[in-house]
């Protein structure tokens, strides 16, 4: 579907000559007509052709596809493009539902996708199929059928990233059985999304009484009871006209009962299947056995010369067969017609047979390049030797881009002692196990290939086998005997083994991070980014970048660490598959720092988009970062139910998974919610369910999530509230002597946050001032916000003082620059700073005058001031004492008319000192 005319027109074309075709929608060679316009539903889709998202929802059999069919012959008419791509059971992960949403916009088809991933093996990403939509010209519609195949957590964030790129005038349409709806309700808000359910899916009586018409003997009343009892389900009442065409109506059926049910379709469809030739039924079993057929596999299975014949044999017949793609080449019977037959199936043909018929389809997709499905049919053959070496020659492909769904899909149906001299499969089965949390499976796995392996085997394989425990330690947090194994391993590895050397540096450094060893862990990060980069292996570049980020916010580099981790996000998004753990990782870190930046709606964007995957796949310390900021921005909003929710979700995980960490942070953001609420009551009593020695100033271990909250913040806050001040300061004080030994200085930010609340609440003004001074040059220049404004009033009237009295203050280091950081603190909380202390600018006439009288040493001073440099800093810079500093600022004061430091940064700007 690129942008030729002629190409637009055959993608028409071929939408409007596959619905032709079609006997179910129709067509010529049907031999009677079994269409119905289904008039209220498509109305509805023509009169919200300009909403982005469409989704037509419903159960098997309810004509998601003929609706879909049929509004894209409507849009087809018109002259829109369109693209039509239908999931199978392969499409469970984002790289695969990406590749076939991009080739069903570029027009390819089956041969064609499958050559392009020969030739070029690298998954599709979301860049690439933004710049694939931005090839359509004009209005066109994206159809997405059996969307239900692929639907997972991490595919719902995608979903809504894709939504956000479709370019104006470009619709997507999904059919599906299940609803991604907790994306949608935002969506729906914005009016994007258009749903159609099973109540407009079902027939109305008109529409019985059409699909009926042929029948002339047929009494209306009959078909009010037909109708009655399928409940208006296409599925049910397309059997009814299949018996009905025999000549036996068994009128009797009609009066089965009201309401669509399993036993009534069996009974039907067996009906149906009964009275057909016996060389139909026979093919009839052979091609259920694939998802779906070509006329190549259908002679590949049947032994029949014409494969197209056939087809047009069963199309004719009515028996359910529909085609997958625009140019007919793919054919698929219906889900609940394929599901009677290979039912029936099972109970005439012997396991062996069956297992036969498999091996039959592994056979053909393996020689025409179909690894995946080849895999599977060998596993359903039972022959699998023949299933591990297909998936040996993908398993690095699959792991690469993270398909770990469909690695543990294949290693649980595989035995374990087939796997365990497999070194690629087994140490992919042990990461994609850890990583979705797996960890009975994991450990089982471990156990088994270690005892292989031996004490005196092979030290590089040992060394490989490691490197994959490494991802199930990190995944169950197990963060100090995740840097032990990882120091063992990287004696035995080097940089010639590429990335998993590099990941055992990843996991060194998340340890030292833990332990405040910030310089050395950046150390070892340094040495493996390159290593990843090489390898292209994303998801260890992503964690290389996370836990960089980590050791840059812990020193109070806050905005360095939201530079770094945006550009790595983006990279991700330009080179992986969408939403995968590699960029829900980084998205998470990256929302805490644009909350800490007060920077809500981006974060909530993150949110909303990668923490469908976070929530199952990331490790503790990025998932705790995601609950807590999505507590936060609900309580900020004054939704403490919400908030609530979230954290019962956090302390289900936790206890799920064993995660103690996690649950402690659950329980800590509850203390905290209790206690910014104002509900002291309940806040004591969860603090009692609170492990507060685990996470007391000296552990030995900290992190991320907890440093400036679950470690003494909680614990503090509550105490200063309930009045227990001497004790609050008394711990609040030790905490900071061993943050700055520590060098965590974001914690030793919050910790004189707490310690200027307590000496506010004792009564001690100039005490709270000066905590919160040092708490503000730490958090310059304007990196933190809601580390101050979140603790509510008490804070803001800490800055409301702190600003009153600003100018009688002793000479403070950054002066303008910590006056400039309050002023903003007190705007981001809805209050401007007092306007008499605004700079003033000179008159423009004025200007250059003012810029003459200055010396060049005065002007080059001016720059200095403007860049926020103290006066001891200028005396260090321009080798003067501090005095002769003070002299030349009073002159400098008095030629250009203004009266402080402020004042001047203003001027300098006016002038085009300083930009």
């Amino acid at each position: 579907m690129q942008g030729s005319p002629r190409r637009r027109n055959a993608a028409i074309d071929s939408v409007a000559a596959g619905i032709a075709n079609d006997p179910q929608y129709g067509g010529a060679e049907g031999a009677l007509r079994t269409h119905v316009l289904r008039h209220e539903p498509l109305e509805r889709l023509k009169q919200h052709q300009r909403v982005p998202l469409v989704i037509v929802r419903g159960p098997a059999g309810f004509g998601k596809t003929t609706l879909l069919r049929q509004y894209s012959q409507f849009r087809a008419d018109q002259g829109d493009r369109i693209a039509w791509a239908r999931m199978d059971a392969q499409a469970t992960d984002t790289t695969q539902f990406l590749r076939l949403l991009c080739d069903a916009v570029d027009g390819f088809d089956e041969h064609q996708r499958q050559r392009r991933v020969r030739s070029d093996p690298r998954p599709p990403t979301l860049q690439n199929l933004a710049r694939t939509l931005q090839r359509i010209d004009g209005a066109g519609l994206v159809v997405v059928d059996n969307f239900e195949q692929a639907f997972t957590d991490g595919l719902e964030g995608v979903l809504a990233q894709i939504v956000r790129l479709l370019p104006s005038g470009v619709q997507l349409c999904l059919g599906t059985r299940v609803l991604p709806g907790g994306r949608l309700a935002g969506l729906q808000l914005r009016e994007q999304v258009v749903i159609v359910d099973e109540d407009e899916l079902r027939f109305r009586p008109a529409e019985s009484h059409e699909f009926f018409r042929e029948f002339a003997d047929l009494s209306p009343r009959e078909i009010d009871d037909i109708h009655a009892s399928t409940d208006g389900w296409p599925a049910a009442l397309q059997c009814y006209r299949l018996c009905l065409r025999r000549g036996r109506r068994h009128r009797s059926l009609a009066r089965a009962g009201k309401g669509v049910t399993s036993d009534l379709i069996d009974f039907l469809a067996t009906e149906v299947f009964e009275h057909l030739a016996t060389d139909l039924q026979a093919a009839l079993f052979d091609l259920s056995v694939p998802e779906k057929i070509s006329s190549s596999l259908v002679e590949h299975l049947t032994g029949v010369e014409d494969g197209e014949q056939l087809i047009r044999r069963i199309e004719r017949a009515g028996l359910f067969l529909a085609n997958t793609d625009l140019e007919g080449r793919w054919y698929r019977f219906h889900n609940l017609f394929r599901r009677f037959l290979l039912a029936r199936m099972r109970r005439e043909v012997s396991e062996a047979e069956l297992r036969q018929r498999h091996r039959c389809v592994a056979d053909w997709y393996a020689e025409h390049g179909y690894r995946e499905e080849a895999i599977q049919h060998a596993i359903e053959a039972g022959d699998h030797p023949r299933a591990l070496d297909l998936l040996t020659g993908v398993i690095d492909h699959l792991l690469a881009q993270e398909r770990l769904a469909l690695i543990e899909r294949y290693v649980d149906a595989l035995p374990v002692e087939l796997m365990l001299d497999c070194e690629n499969v087994a140490s992919a089965a042990i990461i994609a196990y850890g990583y979705r949390r797996a960890f009975d499976k994991a450990n089982r796995l471990i156990e088994a290939r270690a005892q292989r392996l031996g004490a005196n085997g092979d030290a590089h394989a040992r060394a490989v086998h490691d490197y994959a425990q490494l991802f199930v330690l990190a995944a169950q947090d197990r963060i100090q005997e995740l840097g032990e194994r990882a120091l063992d391993a990287s004696t035995r590895l080097d940089e010639r083994d590429g990335f998993q050397y590099a990941v055992t540096l990843n996991a060194r450094a998340m340890q030292l991070c833990a332990q405040s060893d910030f310089e050395q862990a950046r150390g070892l990060l340094l040495r493996a980014r390159p290593l990843h980069d090489r390898d292209g292996f994303l998801f260890g570049q992503a964690y290389q970048e996370a836990i960089y980020s980590m050791t840059l916010s812990a020193e109070a580099h806050i905005a360095e660490a939201v530079r770094g981790l945006g550009a790595a996000l983006r990279r991700t998004e330009e080179e992986a598959h969408g939403s995968v753990t590699a960029g829900s990782v980084l998205a998470m870190y990256l929302a805490d720092g644009y909350y800490e930046q007060n920077r809500i709606p981006e974060a909530e964007t993150l949110l909303n988009e990668y923490g469908p995957l976070a929530e199952k796949q990331v490790i503790v310390d990025s998932l705790g970062v995601m609950y807590l900021v999505q507590a936060r921005i609900a309580m900020n909003r004054g939704d403490a139910a919400a908030a609530e929710h979230v954290l019962e979700r956090a302390l289900y995980a936790g206890y799920q998974h064993g995660f103690q960490r996690l649950v402690g942070y659950a329980q800590a953001e509850r203390v905290r919610l209790s206690t910014l609420g104002g509900d002291l009551d309940l806040a004591e009593r969860r603090l009692r369910e609170f492990d507060v020695a685990r996470f007391s100033a000296d552990a030995a271990l900290m992190f991320h999530a907890g440093e400036t909250e679950a470690h003494t913040v909680t614990w503090a806050r509550l105490m200063i509230r309930l009045g227990r001040l001497s004790e609050a300061r008394t711990e609040l004080q030790w905490a900071l002597r061993i943050a700055r030994s520590r060098r965590r200085r974001r914690r030793e930010l919050k910790l004189l946050v707490m310690l200027a609340l307590a000496h506010q609440a004792e009564g001690h003004a100039n005490l709270a001032r000066r905590a919160l001074l040092d708490a503000l040059e730490i958090g310059l220049p304007r990196q933190f916000v809601r580390a101050l404004l979140d603790e509510g009033p008490p804070a803001l009237a800490l800055l409301r003082d702190l600003r009153r009295c600003f100018d009688t203050l002793p000479d403070i280091a950054r002066q303008e620059a910590v006056l400039a950081d309050l002023d903003h603190l007190l705007a981001e909380a809805g209050e401007p700073g007092p306007s008499l202390l605004r700079p003033v600018a000179p008159p423009l006439d004025a200007q250059g005058g003012l810029l003459e009288s200055l010396t060049n040493k005065e002007r080059r001073l001016l720059t200095y001031v403007a860049m926020g440099l103290s006066n001891k800093d200028l005396a260090e810079r321009l080798s003067v004492s501090t005095n002769t500093v003070k002299w030349h600022l009073r002159n400098i004061f008095e030629k250009l008319q203004i009266n402080n430091r402020m004042q001047a940064v203003a001027v300098a700007r006016q002038l085009g000192l300083v930009e």
